[in-house]
């Protein structure tokens, strides 16, 4: 499994599934603590065990740390929860 520097912190991804079979994506540091949620589940039509929602609330930049990583692709698409805004994106 490849590591990751997210905000100075060596990261892994775990790709896991949401109870409704959409993907979920986690950040755990390399010793395997949890360190954030990237993704949320909203329930949304457009999510699919490609396509997912990221928690920019939560983790600013993530979407072009992804981006810059060549782990996705923002696709012209956001949700809106609450006050908090999501953009979709094409995970790889």
């Amino acid at each position: 499994m490849k590591s990751y520097t997210f905000n100075g912190v060596r990261v892994l991804l775990r790709r896991e599934e949401y109870l409704n079979g959409t993907v979920a994506v986690l950040m755990v540091t390399e010793d395997g603590e949890y360190y954030a949620d990237v993704t949320v589940n909203l329930d949304h039509p457009m999510q699919s065990s490609q396509l997912a929602f990221l928690d920019e609330n939560n983790l600013p930049g993530v979407g072009e740390w992804l981006t810059a990583n060549k782990l996705g692709t923002f696709m012209g698409v956001k949700a809106c929860s609450g006050f908090c805004v999501y953009p979709l994106y094409m995970l790889f």
